[in-house]
């Protein structure tokens, strides 16, 4: 990190002299809070000695607070926003990896962007046309199930046509055979059923009267 130049005031040249003077940082940490003189700060105690946090003697943490919550805030933000992360964006546009080896060469990012949109396009119709592979088929197998129904709908009204036309000619034989029996009986009696039908019925008259 590079420090700003500070303005001309002579407080914050020496402010940011004794800051620099103090780089790299050493910080102790402690959650515990400690009572030392009747005074409780935080810090850590060991055999020889206590370490306090918030003591510049002791370590850096009041001058690294100072820095990154006040003094430099503004500067780390503008600093992490036009720097990293342009440098960032930079590589990634230009397909560098973490590693700074050039993945896609001789491609600028623009080059890169139209690539990008050209295998998203492809991979759109590709899908598209394998979804209408899929919509075809479904339609192929529908229009084969309704193709199936009408030829077995087809095979069983033929199958009752045979049968009912089976039934009508054994009914028609069972005619021809009845008439052929009665025309017999009424040759071996010299009479036919109809004359017998007649005088039963005139015998049956006479009884009545």
């Amino acid at each position: 990190y590079d420090f700003p130049e500070p303005l001309e005031e002579e407080e914050d040249a020496k402010a940011l002299k004794q800051l620099k003077c103090r780089v790299p940082f050493a910080v102790v940490g402690a959650n515990a809070i400690i009572e030392v003189d009747g005074k409780k700060i935080r810090g850590r105690r060991y055999p020889w000695g206590v370490a306090e946090v918030e003591n510049l003697e002791h370590c850096d943490f009041i001058a690294l607070r100072n820095m990154v919550i006040r003094t430099h805030l503004q500067d780390l933000k503008d600093v992490t926003n036009n720097v990293h992360y342009e440098n960032y964006r930079c590589r990634k546009l230009a397909g560098l990896g973490n590693d700074g080896k050039t993945k896609l060469s001789n491609k600028n990012p623009l080059a890169q962007m139209e690539e990008e949109k050209r295998e998203h396009d492809a991979k759109m119709k590709k899908m598209e046309a394998e979804m209408e592979q899929v919509f075809e088929m479904k339609v192929k197998e529908k229009k084969q199930k309704l193709k199936d129904s009408e030829q077995e709908l087809t095979r069983r009204h033929e199958e009752r046509k045979k049968a009912l036309e089976i039934q009508v000619r054994e009914l028609e034989e069972r005619r021809r055979a009845f008439e052929q029996e009665k025309n017999e009986w009424g040759q071996q009696n010299g009479i036919t059923l109809d004359e017998l039908r007649r005088k039963s019925l005139e015998a049956n008259s006479k009884e009545l009267v």
